[in-house]
């Protein structure tokens, strides 16, 4: 399993791309409705990582993001995503954030847990966010974790040590 030196802005512009194209067609609520903004550190250089894994992540926020969004009671507000990246040593941080419906401090709490969702039957597996809990901190050795409140939407923050710390095991 081999991370390898990635620039995070590229891997975030192409999940956005592949949300764009996917779940307008799938998933019936309109993503390119919604405001992309970007904040990205221009001081983040590359950062290990394995790109189509942490696309995998980035994807599943975005399409949680878009259906937080869709889920609303009548909003006075266009629908936004913001998309950050930090330099935080000894992390990168990258954070979904969104003025969606949000959650409780309950399904907050479990947000993480397999087979958990809050989706209708049918709609969601409940394995979406354990599948990039699991992406992020083993495959990663890196943190995820959620900050939200309900009706004032989420903000999903996704920690990646800047150093490979594999290779520094093994040196």
């Amino acid at each position: 399993h081999q991370l390898q030196p990635c620039l995070l802005p590229a891997v975030i512009d192409q999940a956005v791309d592949i949300a764009g194209n996917d779940f307008d067609l799938a998933e019936g609520f309109d993503f390119k409705g919604v405001s992309i903004l970007r904040e990205f550190d221009p001081t983040l250089g590359p950062v290990p990582c394995t790109a189509n894994e942490l696309e995998q992540v980035l994807l599943n926020l975005l399409k949680n993001a878009a259906q937080a969004i869709h889920l609303r009671e009548q909003p006075t507000t266009p629908g936004q995503i913001i998309l950050r990246t930090r330099l935080s040593p000894p992390w990168a941080e990258i954070q979904v954030e969104d003025n969606g419906c949000g959650m409780s401090e309950l399904v907050r709490k479990r947000i993480f847990e397999p087979f958990f969702t809050t989706k209708e039957i049918g709609q969601g597996t409940g394995l979406g966010l354990s599948v990039c809990y699991f992406i992020i901190t083993n495959n990663h050795h890196g943190q995820m974790e959620v900050q939200s409140r309900a009706g004032h939407g989420s903000c999903f923050i996704l920690r990646l040590p800047l150093v490979n710390l594999v290779e520094k095991i093994e040196s």
